[in-house]
């Protein structure tokens, strides 16, 4: 602690020296200076070269480094989400785990160290996919780009936007209908190909804006409604084992899967935006937004266990691990898994603005955003096998033999249902929040422009999970084969009589295949293996303990900020105090928590002889609350000196800090005894704090024009890392005391990032190319020790170079682009088997052409990864694949009309 405040010090010195040496460089202020915010030209954005020219012209005045996109026309933005727009930036990078753009990260953070304020204010969220962990991170499939009129991104701070963000704050915007003509209507219909699933959907959207004749009042409707067909194709290492070849230990994978992801999303976003103006100096807007993405899905895996009967002779290997091998009577898992899933947001935003006749503006804020996701419905099935050898090559096919012949379809669909369950997983997210702002002319010294403010936000984050277990007899010794151990019919009981162990698997098959194996059907499943008999026979809905927990943040925050400006330098100075209240809840137990969690069930008596002897002792549950508390100084400084009518040089100094994630934060624990590992959550972590400093060099040689340089620094401060401790557990089946091995995020060495970003754009007739690079250095201080501590000594999300290159063409007829983005491998995070995983190189080809056949009509084409890039993940070294993944093409082709 004492560390932090020497560091906060010397940076506040640091800022008082800049702020003095700027002071003193400065010419009297002249009584009719104007302020650099009001030097902003005011531009009609019509086609790519004019997009571009309101890109510059915003960046150009702004006083912080910042990167900006605008919307070519209304509702039409350059791609369909807002984060593969986003990634076009310099030093943006994305994450495409089902190839869309979901979350981003900036200058090799982490995605849950970035923010994302709509108009100024945040908008919860919640994950659909059921292996994401509640994340600070804001997933863009929620929000199609059709809402949002342009976005910026600051990569360095200012005291009036919110704190929270250690690579970049994504700050969008969208539009306000009396800035738009009465009666503006902007429709699309369209279809999309996705080549993988070989589905056509429909993506269809509209604007309406409408304003009085006085034009004090307005209202504009947005609705959007997109489809998508998906289908993704993976090969997958579930974790990895140390296994021992001709004396050293090497890596090897504990099971290999083949997968089929199949899903059905629905977007249907609705933006509401009303307007009222009752004089000249009130300004009142309302924002209303709801979006839903219901995403069911279906993923198949044929898992085949590979950490049994190593064949050592056969291993191949390469670096520190076994990449090709064979195994001898291996066991195999058929998975299927039916999810319903979902994500939904909603947001509420009013903003007031009220200029005094003194000039000073009031500006108050006002609102409340929610947020649910996950799963609520998963359906587990599995239908096991056995295998006299199996073998697996570099690329992760597999080869399963059985009595010395090849696994077939055939085969695979003559398995039987052995073991089900049917459970949820639900994230919540919602904050409520309130803000003034006081912004008032000076005209005395150095300043032109004070800003002050509060802003308060009390935060709610958490996650329930829950799952249920049958009990019906599956012969006439009254065996539960869904529970194994922890459920057993007794006669007199009522329960459901089911033909499992005799069902194949072709009776549930859809009649679809995938490789070499039949795809399931939804409603085949719920016919077979969960019809209403086995609700109404005894069952035991139960929660899942460590998986169930909620955070609250109760965040205060005040701010003065200080715009200067002379006649070659101006900017800005500000400090931004935060006081964060952390109170984490969640459940303690002692013993399993299995069967403690069903000992809490009232009038259960289905219980195995283990659960059923510890009903009677004490299971001490105990639902508790940790508190914790911080608070944050946060100085910055933004200078800009104009060195030329064309030119600029830009510094800016700053402290920022970023919260911890929520699944680090949660008060839950978990204990695997047959594993002898755990896992613990830290409600006193402190949030990764840095100290910050860019400078760069900006020429605008014509007005759709750019070469830029820009060099930055972070002196990164606790960073969260894994500890890895060995504390005793009771193991009640055996009654006796246990080792585990407990893995918990502490604050511990920090690291440092830095780099380079490079911007070149330039229109030549009608041609025109936009192009940069980023290059990025990270490097942590912590010890690497990836057998003991998987993921120490890493960064996670960085990137060492990135890319974009963008050529397009445009006339009064056609508009035409072509953009390739580019990023190198990354440390991705440690796996859900606690294995360590990376991305490879990925770099992806977009293209979309227009054709205007009237003013007001249009054609469009659109195409993504047209080099069909596959997705590959690998554990520590290159040559050893964690995934393999083929999320294809998509073809889009429709009509625009406005008017």
């Amino acid at each position: 602690m004492q560390h932090n405040k020497i560091n906060k010090c010397a940076l506040a010195v640091k800022l008082s020296l800049l702020v003095g040496s700027a002071a003193l460089t400065m010419p009297a202020f002249a009584a009719d200076q104007v302020e650099a915010t009001e030097q902003v030209e005011v531009i009609e954005i019509r086609g790519i070269r004019a997009s571009q020219e309101a890109n510059l012209n915003a960046k150009r005045y702004s006083g912080a480094v910042v990167d900006v996109v605008t919307a070519e026309d209304i509702g039409k933005f350059p791609d369909k989400n807002v984060a593969e727009s986003l990634s076009r930036i310099t030093g943006v990078s994305v994450t495409r785990g089902f190839g869309e753009g979901e979350k981003i990260a900036v200058r090799g953070t982490d995605p849950s160290q970035n923010r994302t304020l709509l108009n100024g204010a945040s908008v919860a969220s919640a994950d659909w996919f059921v292996l994401d962990n509640p994340s600070r991170a804001f997933n863009f499939t929620l929000l199609p780009s059709n809402v949002v009129s342009d976005l910026e991104v600051y990569k360095t701070p200012q005291a009036d936007i919110q704190e929270g963000s250690l690579g970049g704050t994504v700050y969008l915007k969208t539009r306000k209908p009396l800035d738009l003509d009465a009666n503006t209507v902007s429709l699309q219909a369209q279809a999309q190909y996705s080549d993988v699933s070989e589905e056509w959907d429909p993506q269809l959207s509209g604007l309406y804006s409408w304003k009085n004749d006085n034009e004090t009042f307005g209202v504009l409707v947005s609705l959007t409604r997109q489809e998508r067909s998906l289908a993704r194709k993976g090969k997958e290492v579930l974790g990895f084992y140390r296994q021992e070849v001709n004396g050293t230990d090497y890596w090897a994978p504990r099971l290999i899967g083949d997968a089929y992801f199949q899903q059905q999303r629905e977007r249907t976003t609705a933006l509401v935006t009303a307007q009222w103006q009752p004089a000249d100096s009130t300004d009142v807007v309302l924002n209303i937004l709801d979006t839903k993405l219901d995403a069911n899905n279906i993923n198949h895996n044929l898992y085949t266990y590979f950490n049994n009967n190593f064949d050592q002779s056969a291993a191949v290997i390469s670096g520190s691990g076994v990449i090709s091998g064979e195994t001898g009577a291996t066991s195999s898992e058929f998975a299927v898994i039916d999810r319903v899933s979902f994500s939904d947001s909603k947001a509420y935003d009013l903003e007031i603005n009220h200029t005094l006749d003194n000039g000073m503006v009031i500006t108050g804020k006002l609102g409340t955003t929610e947020a649910e996701g996950g799963t609520s419905r998963d359906r587990y099935h599995q239908f096991n096998g056995s295998y006299t050898r199996s073998t697996y090559d570099s690329n992760l096919n597999i080869q399963n033999y059985v009595d010395g012949e090849l696994e077939t379809m055939e085969d695979i669909a003559a398995r039987t249902l052995d073991y089900a369950q049917e459970g949820s997983r639900l994230m919540t997210d919602e904050e409520v929040y309130a803000g003034l702002d006081l912004k008032f002319d000076v005209n005395k010294g150095i300043f032109t422009t004070v800003k002050t403010g509060v802003l308060y936000q009390d935060h709610d984050k958490g996650q329930r999970q829950d799952g249920t277990r049958f009990h019906w007899l599956a012969d006439s010794q009254h065996i539960d084969p869904v529970n194994g151990p922890y459920g057993t019919v007794r006669p007199g009981e009522t329960s459901w009589s089911s033909s499992w162990g005799t069902t194949p698997f072709s009776s549930f098959s859809s009649g679809e295949n995938y490789a070499y194996y039949p795809l399931m059907s939804s409603g085949k499943s719920a016919e077979l293996a969960f019809p209403e008999a086995a609700y109404a026979a005894p069952t035991a809905r139960f929660l899942f303990l460590p998986n169930t927990w909620e955070v609250n943040e109760k965040i205060s925050a005040f701010y003065v900020k200080g715009d200067f400006s002379g006649e070659s330098v101006r900017g800005d100075i500000g400090v931004r105090v935060v006081k964060t209240d952390v109170s984490s809840s969640g459940y303690s137990w002692d013993g399993d928590w299995v069967a403690a969690s069903i000992s809490m069930l009232d009038g259960y008596d289905l219980l195995a002889d283990a659960v059923e002897a510890g009903r009677n002792g004490d299971w001490n549950i105990q639902y508790n609350t940790l508190k914790h508390s911080y608070t944050d100084v946060l100085p910055n400084i933004n200078l800009v000196f104009d060195l030329s009518e064309d030119s600029l040089l830009r510094f800016s100094a700053a402290r920022v800090m970023a919260r911890p994630d929520y699944i680090n934060i949660a008060n839950q624990q978990s204990v695997n005894i047959p594993t002898r590992s755990g896992s613990r959550g830290n409600p006193y972590l402190e949030p990764v704090r840095a100290n910050q400093f860019d400078i760069s060099y900006e020429w605008y040689f014509n007005p759709s024009s750019l070469i830029a340089v820009t060099l930055f620094h972070k002196d990164i401060e606790g960073s969260v890392l894994n500890s890895v401790s060995t504390e005793i557990a009771f193991d009640e089946i055996n009654n006796e005391n246990v080792e585990v091995t407990i893995t918990e995020p502490k604050n511990g060495l920090g690291g440092r990032v830095q780099g380079l970003e490079l911007s070149y754009q330039q229109a030549f007739g009608d041609f025109g190319v936009i192009t940069n690079y980023t290059y990025t250095d990270a490097e942590s201080d912590q010890e690497r020790d990836a057998v003991n501590n998987p993921g120490s000594g890493l960064i996670s999300g960085n990137s060492k170079h990135m890319a974009n290159v963008t050529g397009y063409y445009e006339n009064d007829l056609i508009s035409a682009r072509l953009s390739y983005n580019y990023r190198t491998e990354f440390f991705n995070g440690v796996g859900e088997f606690g294995n360590e995983v990376y991305t490879d190189d990925f770099g992806q080809l977009d293209a979309s052409l227009t054709y205007n056949f009237s003013e007001t009509v249009s054609f469009v084409v659109e195409a993504v990864n047209l080099l069909d890039e596959d997705l590959y993940q690998y554990h520590i070294d290159k040559a050893r694949p964690t995934s393999l993944y083929e999320n294809g093409r998509r073809f889009t082709a429709g009509v625009n009309v406005r008017f």
